[in-house]
């Protein structure tokens, strides 16, 4: 496998929608170890979709500061859940694009990670997401997502 020295950086410029987000879902779950979600105290989740992925909870913790956020009000909860089949299939059952993963029904914020490395996070109600790709191997696998809208980032 090739390595680059620095990481590349790739944003989504449009929200991944039915086909493209169950393509995208599937790539990240299948070359991640682990990803998470946060709920932040203030707003509020149906926690029924929350007991779903509770078998696959690696572990929770609470934080200021997370992929892409920093907050100055209460700390978010965050939920590492295992990058399996049976977690691609409830983050495509629950939602139909990346954007879908926001308060008041879904927890927020999902980030991928691959050898404790994030190569995937996104900000949801900013809507706005993107990878860290170190190698060709992984940027090869993106732009393959057929139909997913990226640009250079920098």
């Amino acid at each position: 496998m090739k390595w680059h020295k620095e990481s590349e950086y790739w944003d989504l410029i449009e929200n991944p929608r039915g086909e493209i987000y169950k393509n995208l879902v599937k790539v990240l779950c299948h070359h991640s170890d682990k990803f998470y979600f946060i709920t932040r105290k203030e707003l509020k989740y149906n926690q029924d979709i929350i007991t779903q992925f509770a078998p696959y909870c690696i572990e929770t913790y609470k934080t200021k500061k997370w992929a892409g956020t920093e907050t100055k009000g209460p700390a978010a909860t965050v939920y590492i859940m295992e990058s399996n089949e049976a977690t691609y299939d409830l983050l495509v059952q629950n939602a139909s694009s990346l954007y879908d993963w926001v308060a008041p029904e879904l927890p927020e914020d999902l980030t991928f990670i691959k050898n404790n490395f994030t190569w995937f996070t996104c900000t949801s109600h900013e809507e706005y997401a993107s990878f860290s790709i170190r190698s060709n191997y992984y940027k090869k696998l993106i732009l393959k997502i057929n139909g997913l809208k990226l640009e250079r980032g920098e």
